[in-house]
């Protein structure tokens, strides 16, 4: 591996980590801004620029919010990720996740990314959440996957 390779990953793990990071916590800025100006969103509907990403960020949350006492969040944890560096300004990222909420281990899925180097920063051209198992006691009780 390069130097250069190495530093591609990592930055693009820095991306990683900050967009899990703000979408926990709802932070439209933050979140929208890992993507690249035209970036894709594919979540059944396709959210297809950093504009667009940002409306559904700040929209109200596909999880509703709790009834009762239960503290109510969400919290990605990313896991097993393959990067493939596809060019100098590309790649390939694969990078499984599981979400914890009040009811535990609540879903788990993958991301399917491709990342673009735009300047300095490697973002996120398209992303396309798969989801693979979902908890009985999930916070997504509406059935939408994530």
């Amino acid at each position: 591996m390069t130097n250069a390779e190495a530093l591609a990953r990592a930055a693009i793990e820095k991306t990683l980590a900050a967009c899990t990071q703000a979408g926990d916590a709802r932070k439209a800025d933050a979140y929208a801004g890992c993507f690249t100006e035209n970036g894709a969103l594919i979540l059944g509907e396709t959210y297809a620029s950093r504009a667009a990403i940002h409306r559904w960020m700040t929209a109200p949350s596909v999880i509703p919010k709790p009834q009762g006492p239960a503290p109510g969040f969400v919290s990605h944890h990313l896991t097993t990720c393959r990067i493939e560096l596809t060019s100098e300004t590309s790649a390939t990222v694969k990078t499984y996740w599981l979400v914890i909420s009040a009811a535990g281990v609540d879903h788990s899925g993958y991301y399917d990314d491709k990342f673009e180097k735009i300047g300095e920063n490697w973002l996120i051209a398209s992303r396309k959440p798969r989801t693979l198992w979902v908890s009985p006691a999930s916070v997504l009780v509406t059935g939408k996957k994530h």
